[in-house]
């Protein structure tokens, strides 16, 4: 099996950002080599809105292992940073969805990739313009820019210096 691209959004609103986001950058370079990180983004609540501010970003994690493999291994790590998510999407210490996967489409009742609301989200779509400028988005065959220009609501309000995590 050859090594491929997987892009992972993290999100965090509970406890320290910063260590969240490095906890679970440390257990996922276990599972593959974690290439780039995006800038780390403030955001409003999306959903439950009595709430703190949400702190988000990505990687890009190269893995030879197969997407239902990762999002079990992903949920694992969820559980041991004790993710605490109670609420759809209510506060939790962290979150992490496997975005995209390659240019490829699964969809499987566990698991769909491309994420399902990605392209309604700036909190995902501009950490993945971070990663890479001019990916194509499998399905609707847009690029990050086009669908960051069909947004009708955006989240983002402040986009923190450069923490280079990894």
């Amino acid at each position: 099996m050859y090594p491929t691209n997987y892009y992972i959004a993290l999100g965090t609103n509970v406890g320290n950002y910063i260590n969240n986001f490095s906890n679970a950058i440390l257990e996922l370079k276990k599972i593959g080599q974690v290439v780039k990180m995006a800038h780390i983004y403030k955001s409003k609540p999306y959903g439950y809105l009595k709430q703190n501010f949400f702190y988000n970003t990505m990687v890009h994690l190269k893995s030879e292992i197969l997407p239902i493999e990762l999002i079990n291994k992903i949920q694992l790590i969820e559980r041991k940073l004790k993710k605490n998510k109670r609420i759809i999407n209510g506060p939790r210490k962290i979150d992490l969805d496997i975005i995209f996967w390659d240019y490829k489409i699964i969809k499987i009742q566990e698991l769909s990739i491309p994420h399902p609301r990605a392209s309604e989200r700036d909190f995902v779509l501009l950490p993945m313009q971070d990663i890479l400028k001019n990916f194509k988005d499998p399905v609707s065959k847009l690029t990050i820019k086009e669908l960051i220009l069909r947004l009708k609501k955006y989240y983002i309000i402040q986009k923190l210096s450069y923490r280079n995590l990894l």
